[in-house]
């Protein structure tokens, strides 16, 4: 698996439990709790994740990061691989 669907599984982990997960506003420091890697490492991941069109990025206060529903899906459909790896 590539690095940067370590993070998107992430995301999805932190919004999956919310009834519309692609309106979850996530904030940076809710990834940057759940992975063990630095914020510039997953400043790139966000970046490539967001040109596959998987998460979209806004500034408000902070960051904000949501997932969409073509990034759910890739979870979903690639969900056999993530658990074994």
């Amino acid at each position: 698996m590539e690095a940067h669907y370590k993070t998107l599984l992430t995301l999805y982990n932190i919004t999956k439990e919310d009834p519309k997960p692609e309106t979850y506003k996530c904030r940076p420091r809710e990834i940057i709790l759940r992975q063990f890697q630095e914020w510039g490492v997953i400043q790139q991941h966000l970046r490539l994740l967001e040109i596959e069109g998987l998460i979209v990025t806004s500034l408000e206060d902070t960051l904000v990061i949501s997932i969409t529903s073509a990034g759910i899906e890739k979870i979903n459909s690639g969900r056999k691989f993530v658990m074994e790896n």
